[in-house]
């Protein structure tokens, strides 16, 4: 069994969506923008500036995304999480990981704010080893560590070898980062991934038995 296991947040461990959208409709508001079929373009997962460039490409600076960034986390981290509820089969999981002997991290796009608010929300603490943010590692050079380099930073962190890591998670930006740093990765059923972004993980997940089996 692979000694080190990587667990994406939002749509991995805890489904974030609704709250995410609604707070992003709430700092739009607050910033005069608009963007027209939000709700089906807005995909939860990628780092506000990767989502700003997606919905904004006519308006988009470095400036905006501080804007979002700064009025996302004045939202997102002061209205309870109301809409925010944990996959009971992924904590299940994670507790049977721990149970024999594997250490669990969480590996995340989101800030580390609002990752740990979720975290205190469910008081889940205790099963994490060690929680990465992009937001925590800012690279001189590129700024907020995307999910690869954030990965990176966590196996050199960590002393750790990627042969012996995982990385779970449920859309293409973890099973991708996971690759570019040579661990495996498992998809989760659930989530916000597309079936085709599903399928570049090492193996897919079908909720039953051990995800330790799978790889």
């Amino acid at each position: 069994m692979k000694q080190h296991w990587f667990f994406d947040l939002d749509g991995t461990i805890a489904d974030t969506d609704r709250d995410i959208r609604e707070t992003w409709k709430s700092v739009m508001m607050d910033l005069g923008l608009s963007c027209e079929d939000f709700d089906d373009k807005f995909v939860t997962g990628p780092p506000i500036g990767v989502i700003a460039k997606q919905l904004f490409p006519d308006r988009y600076s470095e400036e905006l995304v501080r804007q979002l960034y700064e009025g996302f986390g004045n939202h997102y981290d002061n209205d309870g999480l109301p809409n925010t509820n944990l996959f009971a089969r992924a904590i299940e999981e994670i507790r049977k990981l721990r149970a024999a002997g594997a250490k669990v991290y969480v590996a995340t796009n989101k800030r580390y704010a609002g990752a740990k608010a979720v975290i205190a929300k469910f008081e889940i603490g205790g099963l994490f080893d060690a929680v990465y943010a992009g937001d925590m590692h800012k690279d001189d050079e590129i700024g907020v560590l995307a999910k690869p380099q954030l990965l990176e930073f966590a196996l050199r962190e960590l002393g750790i070898d990627s042969d012996d890591a995982v990385m779970v998670g449920d859309t293409i930006n973890d099973f991708a980062a996971a690759k570019a740093v040579g661990m495996a990765s498992v998809a989760v059923p659930w989530g916000y991934g597309t079936q085709a972004e599903l399928a570049e993980a090492t193996a897919r997940w079908n909720g039953e038995g051990d995800i330790a089996a799978l790889i």
